[in-house]
């Protein structure tokens, strides 16, 4: 029923590895190429960027809850909106949102179609080559948008800000972003300051420009930024224990500033799910996924399971090859091992099934858990762990992990799947088809 939407869907993959000038692998060798083959691509598709009222948003953790939150609450308040993020969880068409549906599967298609003769032509005439996945993508969500005559657009960052392709709007009404930490930090920077002035460069003259971020040399970083460009700068005192409340501030804040009635902010907040952000799937045993891939996101997964009642963990778990893998696990040992030091843990290690981005070797994962649970466990101010139990293992098919570890897991037992967008999405179909997705959305 659906063979033209996964044919279209295939396409766009298969152009994902052949691109002359990968974005996420070459941007910081000439950063301005992206957004001038951008530009083009916008041009050839005759998109007026003009008759959008945008909201962009950047930042490390948070920045697609922030940017469907805002959407609701705009779209509460009677306004025509649109919203793109990235990743997806399960189907492409959870990308591109207008009003209250996804796009649907035959206007995918259609704009996929549309797309076709540009995409080849710039592939063989244009200077800058063939366009991204990503880059496409966006088009058609542009395109879509105007079709819909979407009067506000709320874009979510790729990667970064300054080069990332939604940095192609001209003039937004507010730039946001909602945290810095380290990320991609093989394109970013390796030091916070360089990251924050990489996702600082979507802040333009004429907007204003928010942020839940609370580190004071960030945070003059983004003020001197504004002063030279004479945009209003607001800071908005962060929730520090919960980046969830941090999102629901800087999303009240966006929305005040766009002059939208408070009635309306407190409906588009309370209705706003986001997939794969501790989403409870399940009870009985509880089942939460979480795309959470960087040591933010994940402090975050962790601050919110104190409030989880439990018995056993099971972690279904993997981490892409990009990450900083030692952190992460150094920080994922030493809470377990404190804060849920009375349950038992299994930790079952696997992979997503997205071959474009690879994931960290799992055998070395397992050895780094190992070693950093004996340190953990060795300090002289741990108090002594009672009832403690520790198991580890792989199982490299996610599904097969999922099913294992469902038939074990007792009613008062917690399945938690995290590490990878793609890990979470993909897991997601067992209670969420794409069929439900696309019947929905129709």
């Amino acid at each position: 029923m659906y063979q033209n939407y996964h044919q279209a869907v295939e396409y766009l993959e298969s152009l994902e590895n052949s691109s002359k000038k990968d974005y996420m692998k070459n941007r910081h060798q000439d950063g301005k190429f992206f957004l001038e083959r951008m530009q083009e691509l916008i041009n050839q598709t005759k998109i007026n960027l003009k008759q959008f009222k945008f909201i962009h948003i950047a930042g490390t953790a948070g920045k697609g809850t922030t940017t469907a939150m805002v959407h609701n609450i705009l779209y509460q308040a009677n306004k025509k909106v649109g919203s793109y993020y990235s990743p997806h969880p399960t189907t492409t068409i959870e990308r591109i949102k207008a009003n209250n549906k996804f796009i649907s599967p035959n206007d995918f298609v259609k704009l996929v179609n549309e797309l076709k003769p540009t995409i080849k032509y710039m592939a063989i005439n244009s200077k800058y080559g063939q366009p991204s996945y990503f880059e496409i993508l966006l088009a058609i969500a542009l395109k879509y948008f105007q079709n819909k005559k979407c009067e506000y657009i709320i874009l979510e960052t790729g990667c970064g800000g300054e080069f990332d392709a939604t940095n192609i709007i001209p003039q937004p009404l507010i730039t946001a972003i909602t945290n810095i930490g380290f990320d991609h930090t093989q394109l970013l920077g390796k030091t916070l300051i360089k990251i924050a002035t990489t996702k600082a460069g979507i802040i333009k003259p004429k907007s204003k420009f928010i942020t839940t971020e609370k580190q004071p040399q960030l945070l003059k970083i983004f003020k001197k930024i504004c002063q030279q460009k004479k945009v209003k700068f607001i800071a908005v005192k962060p929730n520090k224990l919960n980046n969830l409340n941090n999102n629901v501030l800087l999303a009240s804040k966006i929305a005040k500033e766009l002059k939208i009635q408070n009635k309306f902010i407190t409906t588009g907040i309370k209705q706003t799910k986001l997939s794969c952000r501790f989403e409870i799937i399940q009870t009985k045993p509880i089942v939460i996924l979480d795309g959470a891939h960087n040591l933010d996101k994940i402090k975050t997964v962790f601050t919110n399971l104190i409030n989880i009642k439990f018995n056993k963990l099971y972690l279904i778990f993997t981490l892409n090859v990009d990450k900083d893998v030692k952190t992460i696990i150094n920080y994922l040992s030493k809470i377990l091992t404190t804060t849920l030091q009375n349950k038992p843990i299994e930790i079952i290690l696997t992979k997503h099934l997205v071959t474009e981005r690879q994931c960290a070797d799992l055998e070395m994962i397992k050895k780094i858990f190992q070693t950093a649970f004996r340190q953990v466990n060795n300090k002289t101010w741990l108090k002594p762990v009672k009832n403690y139990k520790f198991d580890i293992k792989i199982v490299t098919n996610p599904h097969q992990a999922l099913n294992q570890t469902l038939k074990k897991a007792k009613q008062n037992d917690l399945v938690l799947i995290t590490g990878s967008f793609y890990l979470a999405g993909e897991l997601r179909k067992k209670w969420i088809s794409e069929e439900k997705i696309f019947m929905e959305n129709l």
